[in-house]
């Protein structure tokens, strides 16, 4: 190649290189208006303005983070689309199309315009309010508000309500206004004897509070507070504050089951990512918390242009009253269905308050596995749901789950066991309640009368898989209620002195009432029973949850005779008179902790007609002296 062709492609280059750059410029410089538009357009997609497209970087980021900077955190996600630019004189005019989603996934979505101007080769975007919002001025900014929906309520069988919005009176003290009264030790004084309340921790915290900080000291049912109001409405410093909240159909009604719903605490706002306010309502325990999402509902939404708190405007302008720009759809909470059944809980909560100590009764209907009733009471009134959640040992109710196996194994009612004093197994000691012995007797008698060492010694003839079969045959395996439940944990431990304790109820197993229940349902019906307390939209049928080959037909009627006997002529003898139906069961005594003599929980399980029940009486001793009065009263409130 000469010398001379050389130049002239270096020269080729050059101009090559020069015509790709003014291409490459053209199309990613702001050269063009289109270009700008595009730059601006992508800013605000983002929720970002780091372009340098922007005429004032800095006041167009101000600008954006104090109009919309609310606006992003509530809605779930924006974006900004470019629909074209127009000529206007000398300047373009540019079409954004906005389109927010709120966290329901609602579209709101409207058009604004974008001036654009040009400066020697190069076009710039200026950022104004209007561009934000088309309705937007100087000094305003874009809002969102909730208002909460109307929450849902919790009803039970034949859609009867069980807990609904009810009005309350939140009783309160205001610090300064009580030392200016001067008799605030009379005020306190008077609260504590009308309100049963607490008058030391009341005065400590109204001490340590300041002096316009309001003090919390009861809400109460509008129905209760009516019962006071003549003896406290007037007393110096106290303040009243009258709104709705769930409330069960009557004081102390399936209370710890239904659960509670209150205010929104500050962490609850703070970790609800914009969902809750200040004045939300949310679930704070039993199905009230399980089942928050369904019964709250988001509420209201709605987009407001108010004044900016921090912008620098005139008093006047700040004085516009908000404006209404959009409404997203109302949602309210939605009812949740339990199968809760008014008449019979309140036959279980009658019931349960008279247990002397902390009292749990779940009652089961067997034909569908329907959780009719779930109570828990106790006399010092901290009340947990221990029906449901609570862990014990079972004591003599599981010779239920263990008779079964063993009638599976081939002992009949008639079979002969020795029922002595006490029996040894591997060096350990078994012994009867109150020394009882027997003698050489029949199966059903063992069972009737509780024979501890009966079944100790009977223990050879199943396995602990054996055992842990029948138990998961009668319904004892966990099951979700969608609230935590718990039911039974029957370990296959062929340990000899563990095995011999599991046969009655002792060494590592330990169950809820709920599962001590589902076992008798499951006697009752014949069949394996699955509780059940919210249903589905699946329907009834789908959700009963049997297996019709699990447990031995023979087996399990020969079980229903020996409850049946343990009623006639054994430990639950007090129930042989209650109206209705014949009563079946099973008497426990439970014992736990390291104190000699042990501590005991009393248990009754068993059924009537269609209603089974499984009751505990927390330290309550003997089966038949503690939890079977509480079944007869049961019974007879049905009846």
């Amino acid at each position: 190649m000469t010398k001379k062709s050389t130049m002239w492609l270096a020269i080729a280059l050059v101009v090559a290189l020069l015509v790709a750059a003014g291409v490459f410029a053209l199309f990613t410089l702001p050269l063009r208006a289109e270009t700008a538009a595009e730059d601006a357009a992508a800013d605000l997609n983002s929720g970002t303005i780091e372009s340098s497209v922007w005429s004032d970087q800095t006041t167009a980021t101000k600008l954006h983070g104090l109009i919309l900077g609310t606006l992003d955190q509530s809605m779930k996600d924006r974006s900004v689309e470019l629909k074209g630019t127009k000529k206007h004189g000398d300047d373009v005019v540019a079409t954004l199309k906005w389109s927010w989603t709120n966290q329901e996934g609602e579209p709101w979505e409207y058009t604004s315009e974008l001036p654009l101007h040009k400066k020697g080769l190069l076009w710039s975007a200026e950022l104004t309010p209007t561009v934000l919002h088309p309705k937007l001025d100087d000094g305003r900014v874009l809002v969102s508000q909730t208002t909460p929906g109307q929450r849902g309520a919790i009803l039970g069988e034949d859609d009867e309500e069980l807990m609904g919005e009810g009005p309350v009176v939140d009783i309160g003290i205001h610090p300064a206004k009580l030392e200016k009264a001067g008799d605030g030790d009379d005020t306190l004084s008077t609260l504590k004897d009308e309100l049963d309340i607490d008058l030391t921790s009341l005065k400590e915290r109204v001490d340590k509070a300041e002096p316009d900080q309001l003090v919390p000291v009861i809400t109460l049912r509008e129905s209760d507070y009516k019962k006071v109001k003549d003896s406290i409405h007037s007393l110096p410093g106290t303040v009243f504050n009258r709104h709705t909240q769930p409330l069960s159909r009557k004081k102390g009604f399936a209370g710890p089951t239904l659960g509670t719903a209150g205010a929104a605490s500050a962490e609850e706002v703070e970790a609800s990512d914009g969902k809750l306010t200040g004045e939300s309502v949310v679930g704070k325990s039993g199905l009230q918390k399980a089942y928050e999402k369904q019964l709250s509902g988001p509420g209201s939404e709605a987009i407001y242009i108010s004044d900016a708190e921090d912008a620098e405007t005139s008093d006047e302008a700040k004085s516009a009253d908000p404006v209404l720009v959009h409404e997203f759809p109302d949602h309210d909470g939605k009812n949740i269905t339990t199968t809760l059944n008014v008449d019979v809980q309140e036959a279980a909560d009658e019931a349960a308050a008279t247990g002397k100590k902390p009292t749990a009764l779940v009652a089961i209907r067997p034909s569908d596995g329907h959780i009719l009733a779930v109570a828990n009471q106790d006399p010092e009134g901290a009340a947990w749901d221990r029906a449901l959640t609570g862990q014990y040992a079972p004591g003599s109710v599981f010779k239920v789950a263990s008779g079964l196996a063993l009638l599976e194994a081939g002992v009949t009612a008639k079979t002969t066991l020795d029922c002595p004093k006490t029996t040894t197994v591997d060096g350990k000691s078994f012994k009867n309640a109150e020394d009882h012995v027997l003698g050489e007797v029949a199966f059903e008698d063992n069972f009737a009368e509780s024979c501890n060492t009966a079944f100790v010694d009977a223990a050879q003839k199943v396995s602990g898989s054996e055992v842990t079969d029948a138990a998961s045959s009668l319904g004892m395996d966990d099951v979700d209620l969608g609230l935590g439940a718990k039911m039974a944990t029957v370990p296959s431990d062929d340990d000899a002195v563990t095995h011999a304790a599991q046969m009655i109820g002792q060494g590592k197993v330990v169950s809820s009432p709920l599962a001590v229940a589902a076992m008798a349902a499951s006697v009752a019906e014949g069949d394996t029973v699955k509780p059940l307390l919210v249903t589905s939209d699946k329907g009834k049928d789908d959700d009963k949850g049997k297996d019709k080959s699990t447990i031995d037909a023979d087996a399990v009627t020969t079980m229903q005779k020996l409850m049946r006997r343990a009623v006639t002529d054994g430990t639950a003898s007090a129930l042989q008179d209650v109206p209705g139906e014949p009563v079946h069961g099973k008497t426990g005594t439970a014992e736990y902790g390291d104190e000699t003599p042990p501590r005991t929980h009393s248990w009754f399980a068993g059924y009537q007609g269609d209603v089974a029940v499984a009751v505990l009486v927390e330290d309550g001793g003997f089966g038949a002296e503690a939890a079977v009065p509480v079944a007869k009263r049961f019974f007879e409130s049905l009846n």
